[in-house]
């Protein structure tokens, strides 16, 4: 971790996501960063937060997944040219794809077709509400088939096994619920390391 070394007059952001926070605890020297007296702050907040603290002038040095930092710029926004973003490797060997994977999942059996017609019926696709704008670029990109998105803020899964959506857009680590719940992963849609939004100066 070649990040800087925040002084005290840095603002520094840390994820309250217990798996964000796992893989920054094997980086970041504890004692060193009580002395900042992190914030942790939700990780899909931290891209906003770090954004308008930069852009008042403030020396800031966050912490988020990058998907998360992906889908705050899929809505429009940009990083202030005074935050400079790099990368941190996910290291976690029960990753299924070597980090959390943002993947299209249904029964084994199921998929949605890229080539069907918008003559279709709509697939009712549930996607955890945090990343639906880039379930939403994805789907536009990979199918022609008509469907509608589901936002659901909390188990994901649930509203796929209930039946009232055919397929579901979440994270997957492990694949231990899916693999419970009988779940498959259709398509992966992209990875995500750790991200790290820091003032340049």
């Amino acid at each position: 971790m070649n990040a800087t070394v925040a002084s005290d007059n840095t603002t520094v952001l840390l994820p309250k996501n217990r798996g964000l926070a796992a893989q920054l605890s094997h980086v970041l020297d504890a004692k060193a960063w009580e002395r900042c007296a992190p914030r942790a702050v939700k990780g899909e907040d931290v891209p906003y937060l770090a954004n308008e603290l930069a852009r008042a002038g403030r020396r800031v040095l966050a912490f988020t997944g990058e998907d998360l930092v992906e889908e705050w710029l899929a809505a429009g926004n940009a990083l202030d040219l005074r935050l400079s973003r790099s990368r941190m490797l996910w290291r976690d060997p029960q990753a299924i794809y070597g980090a959390p994977a943002l993947c299209l999942i249904g029964s084994p059996a199921g998929d949605l077709a890229a080539g069907e017609t918008d003559d279709a019926e709509p697939v009712r696709i549930a996607v955890c509400a945090r990343y639906r704008r880039l379930a939403e670029r994805f789907l536009t990109q990979w199918t022609a088939r008509p469907y509608e998105l589901v936002p659901i803020a909390g188990s994901v899964e649930t509203v796929l096994l209930s039946g009232v959506a055919e397929l579901m857009i979440d994270i997957v680590v492990t694949g231990r619920t899916l693999r419970e719940a009988g779940l498959s992963v259709l398509r992966v849609i992209s990875t995500s390391d750790l991200a790290v939004l820091e003032t340049r100066w």
